[in-house]
């Protein structure tokens, strides 16, 4: 018998990710690969949902037995209405990209909160006691704020283009954190005393950006003290950020990891189960040459 006849059974549990458009998701290839290596019993797919059709979906999903489900664009803040309960940090994010299965309904959480910290200590960096310089405020800037903030940085330097949109987020950490919070405009950022650590969360350097950098000054990394970058992008694999950066003798790190943990953070709040760094480091490494070789 092939094996999709011992793999698909009447027990086979089934998760999915739901957007709209998702057809290009890599999710599917993530999550089946994590079913492969663990041995467990499940499939995953991908549901392209309208917009004006999402609290249908979902309801009829819970009916189905669908035990999680990743939301992705434009679903992100709609789905919130629609569950049972929120953990804390998709609350304080303001935004959901996973649901579990309980018996009151699906419970919303947010694992690229996890996925960014999980690619940062695999990488053998900590967050915590460290000034932070996050580029960018908006749906992954919130994430990796939060990260920050979750994992004890000492202070968190938050630019983007339009301060006051970064200064909207500072006042929503500084509601819920300790730790020293300023915002600043992005041409601005050369006034900044020194940093740690940066975090790239706008989308220059990605697509019709490509060759750009958020930081124009390559003497920046060096003058600020600069350790170590990440860059939320993956496509080019190597962004104009994190190539200044690696010149200027700072450890860099691309976004595809986190992209890689956040699945498996969703994997352990669905299984309850935590996967050990050697796990999530051989997945992490056989995803990543697949899909430099094929996407």
């Amino acid at each position: 018998m092939s094996d999709i006849f011992d793999k698909v059974k009447g027990t086979t549990d089934v998760f999915t990710v739901i957007g709209c458009p998702v057809k290009h998701s890599f999710s599917p290839v993530i999550h089946n690969t994590m079913s492969e290596i663990t041995g467990r019993d499940f499939i995953y797919t991908a549901m392209e949902v309208q917009p004006d059709c999402l609290q249908g979906a979902v309801k009829g999903a819970y009916c189905l037995g669908i035990k999680g489900i990743n939301v992705t664009v434009p679903h992100k803040v709609a789905v919130m209405d629609i569950l049972c309960d929120i953990e804390k940090r998709a609350r304080v994010i303001g935004a959901v990209n996973t649901l579990k299965y309980t018996d009151d309904g699906y419970v919303g959480y947010n694992t690229d909160v996890i996925g960014v910290g999980y690619a940062i200590k695999n990488k053998g960096y900590s967050i915590k006691d460290k000034t932070v310089l996050l580029l960018g405020a908006g749906g992954a800037g919130n994430a990796c704020a939060v990260m920050a903030c979750d994992e004890g940085c000492k202070k968190l330097i938050i630019a983007n283009r339009t301060v006051e949109k970064a200064k909207r987020l500072a006042r929503n950490l500084a509601a819920h954190y300790d730790c020293s919070i300023e915002a600043v405009a992005m041409s601005d950022i050369s006034e900044i005393d020194g940093c740690d650590i940066i975090l790239n969360s706008t989308t220059v350097g990605f697509g019709d950006q490509k060759g750009s950098s958020p930081i124009e000054d390559k003497n920046f990394y060096k003058e600020k003290g600069v350790e170590f970058v990440f860059d939320a992008i993956y496509t080019p694999w190597e962004t104009q950020l994190l190539k200044d950066a690696s010149e200027a003798g700072a450890e860099t790190l691309n976004g595809f990891s986190m992209l890689v943990y956040q699945a498996v953070a969703a994997e352990e709040i669905w299984f309850d189960e935590k996967y050990s760094r050697d796990m999530q480091e051989k997945l992490c490494k056989k995803l990543s040459k697949y899909y430099r070789e094929n996407c």
